[in-house]
């Protein structure tokens, strides 16, 4: 069986390497360093199955926001489920968060026993 992807999109190596380093023997941990990675990941890997998306809101080119408007408008909610990683828990962000179905909102900065409780979502949504 196949392993499966859990996709990390932050800008930050230091976040990236902090999950991958947690996660590498679980999942097949893909990194994207911001939304137009993402998004070409996605459709490069998109017969495969995906754990979920851990994305950060603040990222040059292409932010958090605008990647999951495209998950919107594409209907990848439904394939990928996203949890977000955010230095920025300002009412206005949060109210537009929760706008979209997204699975879980982790502040930055979090421990590892933070982000395993947070994967454990990603998992009860499969």
């Amino acid at each position: 069986m196949e392993t499966k992807i859990l996709l990390v999109v932050d800008d930050s190596s230091i976040i990236t390497n902090f999950v991958n380093r947690i996660f590498k023997d679980e999942f097949n941990v893909l990194i994207a360093n911001d939304g137009i990675e993402a998004i070409e990941l996605i459709r490069n890997n998109f017969d495969k199955e995906f754990i979920g998306m851990l994305l950060d809101l603040n990222m040059p080119r292409f932010n958090g926001f605008e990647v999951l408007e495209t998950f919107n408008k594409n209907n990848l909610f439904k394939k990928i489920p996203v949890c977000i990683l955010t230095g920025d828990d300002t009412k206005d962000s949060l109210d537009k968060l929760f706008k979209y179905p997204i699975v879980d909102v982790l502040n930055k900065p979090f421990s590892e026993n933070d982000i395993k409780t947070t994967i454990s979502k990603l998992n009860l949504r499969k």
